[in-house]
């Protein structure tokens, strides 16, 4: 059995990364607009 993140969020990735245990990651194009959403926000408070 293989574990897929299925996210576009770098952090997410980063933290799925860490466990050992994911062998890749989906995405699709609404998690991609959430990501892109929140570097913006992130962007923002800087």
């Amino acid at each position: 059995m293989q574990i897929f993140v299925d996210t576009a969020d770098l952090d997410e990735i980063k933290e799925a990364k860490k466990w050992g245990i994911v062998d890749g990651v989906t995405t699709n194009p609404s998690l991609i607009k959430k990501a892109v959403e929140k570097l913006k926000s992130r962007g923002m408070e800087i």
